[in-house]
């Protein structure tokens, strides 16, 4: 990280941190069967990380629960193919100001809305994504540990499952690393299957705590 980068990660920082202190949140427990509105933020930046999350939607929108989805895609650009996804909304890095803070209206909107649940679905640190999760007045917000994250009431920790990805990703160049041809495809694969069952991984432990949580 050179100079400038480091001192727009700080400025931004300090930025949120301000904000932050300024909330007047009390986190209250919620059963993901109490839940009756559920925000959804995640790094759509993969699209195999979309299809996870439209059928985690489908779930979560049996009972007539209100469920909103934001997507952050780490590009200039949008794909294609997230243009007009009813009940889900998505800001590139276009939508961000000079240290990274989103001034899209689909988050102003998004951090505005006071979930019963906030499920925060992304695998790695993003700025953007932890300024939405820090500011939402949700009432219970969950998402992946980190040991420097103090926005989220409740975390679950995916270390473990990336160090058997990183077995499962050892076994298989083992079986391909005798064919030259394979080695994109490969590659491909690793990404997407480390993406799927890290996400996969994580929602099925946020659901199976959220559905034992008793206030």
């Amino acid at each position: 990280m050179n100079l400038i980068d480091n001192i727009k990660v700080k400025i931004g920082a300090r930025v949120l941190a301000g904000k932050y202190r300024h909330q007047t949140r009390v986190p209250v427990l919620c059963n993901i069967s109490d839940a009756k509105s559920i925000g959804i933020i995640y790094n759509a930046t993969e699209y195999v990380s979309f299809e996870i999350i439209r059928n985690l939607v489908k779930e979560l929108s049996q009972d007539e629960r209100k469920v909103a989805v934001l997507g952050y895609v780490d590009s200039k650009k949008l794909i294609d193919h997230y243009l007009y996804r009813k009940g889900f909304d998505f800001f590139s890095k276009n939508e961000l100001n000079w240290y990274s803070r989103p001034i899209s209206p689909v988050v102003e909107q998004f951090i505005k809305e006071p979930f019963d649940l906030l499920i925060n679905l992304s695998l790695e640190d993003y700025f953007p994504i932890r300024y939405i999760t820090a500011l939402s007045p949700a009432r219970f917000k969950t998402g992946r540990f980190s040991p420097d994250d103090i926005y989220l009431d409740l975390m679950i920790d995916i270390e473990k499952e990336k160090l058997i990805m990183k077995d499962l990703q050892k076994e298989i160049m083992t079986e391909t690393d005798h064919k030259p041809e394979n080695h994109e495809i490969k590659a491909d694969l690793d990404k997407k299957t480390e993406t799927e069952l890290q996400i996969s991984f994580l929602i099925n432990q946020l659901l199976h705590y959220l559905s034992i949580l008793k206030k």
